[in-house]
């Protein structure tokens, strides 16, 4: 059996979007990966986004261990990256941050986010497998990490 793992940058999407795109991919809890649960668009703000998904049934938290923006201690990642596959092993998950995109649009594509670069081939190394990303369109990829350029 298979250990799935999404993920999705919410990028600027109006919430009404961003919710039609997890449930289109019946995403049933969503780990917010970013090392802050801050952003300019505020409802993806950690307490917004929470009471938002809660009120369409996905459920919500918050791993700061796994942020970007900081360095995480590798101990508290460790916990993280477990944390996640405990809660994808129950339910259908995604990581979330905010980059809407997980390859930047360079020639040759590189990672644009820590969930490509940092969290994805942790997750695989731990047996999660695929690892889908949720395109800003509504459709989905899946590709080797690892082979991507990342400076994560």
């Amino acid at each position: 059996m298979s250990l799935i793992v999404h993920t999705i940058g919410h990028g600027r999407h109006p919430f009404a979007y961003f919710l039609e795109l997890l449930k289109k991919h019946e995403i049933e809890f969503l780990c917010d990966v970013r090392s802050a649960a801050r952003s300019r668009w505020p409802q993806f703000n950690g307490l917004v986004l929470a009471e938002l998904l809660s009120g369409n049934g996905i459920g919500y938290e918050h791993l700061p261990e796994t942020g970007g923006k900081t360095k995480p201690k590798p101990d508290d990642l460790a916990r993280g990256i477990d944390r996640i596959i405990e809660i994808a092993s129950d339910v259908r998950t995604v990581m979330m941050c905010s980059e809407s995109k997980p390859l930047s649009d360079h020639k040759v594509p590189r990672a644009n986010c820590h969930r490509v670069g940092m969290l994805a081939p942790m997750l695989k190394a731990k047996g999660v497998s695929p690892i889908i990303h949720i395109l800003p369109n509504g459709e989905s990829t899946e590709f080797d990490e690892t082979a991507v350029p990342s400076t994560w």
